[in-house]
């Protein structure tokens, strides 16, 4: 092997090591549903709250610091069965929320569908199926599925369909900072960044 192939072999383990380890030190832990009542509201809001881990990694280039990371994207798509006007049908939606620097620990994303939503698409209490990505930097970093999706044509089902039928209900599933619930957790919310993205229709 001459010399150039092993200087590019080199660099091309270093690069894949590096995005590795950038994605292995921001992961999602776990997803949580929950109905609750929002201040002053009627009825009952539905609740996701998507946990986050973020470790130290000197390593990743993309951090100004090894204890923060910056530049990330929580990305939630659901699906939930629905039995509305006596037909039974799936809907999806999808939000997207940026903090603006997430530490060293754990944090939770929140995000929420209004009561209105719940009563007219008769929702229970969790998503039927539900898949969180991690963006960075424009790139995807990490992903977390519900069981339901573990099989990989399952999930890409899932995904051709919230890619078809979602759009119908942009806007209804909301980040916290958008809805009644922006101070209801001072001590575990996070500042957000305004995200100026147009969908492709």
């Amino acid at each position: 092997m001459n010399q150039s192939i092993r200087l590019r072999l080199s660099v091309s383990c270093v690069v894949l090591f590096l995005s590795s380890a950038a994605m292995a030190s921001t992961a999602v832990r776990r997803a949580e549903f929950s109905k609750l009542d929002g201040p002053g509201a009627d009825g009952e809001w539905l609740e996701c709250s998507v946990e986050l881990e973020v470790r130290h990694d000197a390593r990743d280039p993309k951090r100004r610091a090894p204890d923060y990371v910056d530049d990330l994207t929580v990305e939630l798509l659901l699906g939930f069965e629905s039995a509305s006007n006596g037909r039974s049908r799936f809907e999806f939606y999808r939000s997207e929320a940026a903090p603006v620097s997430l530490k060293e620990g754990r944090h939770r994303i929140r995000f929420y569908l209004p009561p209105e939503v719940l009563e007219r698409d008769r929702l229970g209490s969790e998503a039927h199926s539900f898949l969180v990505r991690l963006h960075r930097s424009g790139t995807v970093a990490g992903e977390f599925v519900s069981r339901q999706l573990e099989r990989s044509p399952v999930k890409e089902s899932f995904l051709r369909r919230s890619e078809a039928e979602a759009s119908r209900n942009d806007g209804i599933l909301l980040p916290q900072f958008e809805t009644v619930f922006r101070s209801a957790y001072p001590r575990e919310t996070p500042s957000y960044r305004i995200i100026e993205r147009t969908r492709e229709e």
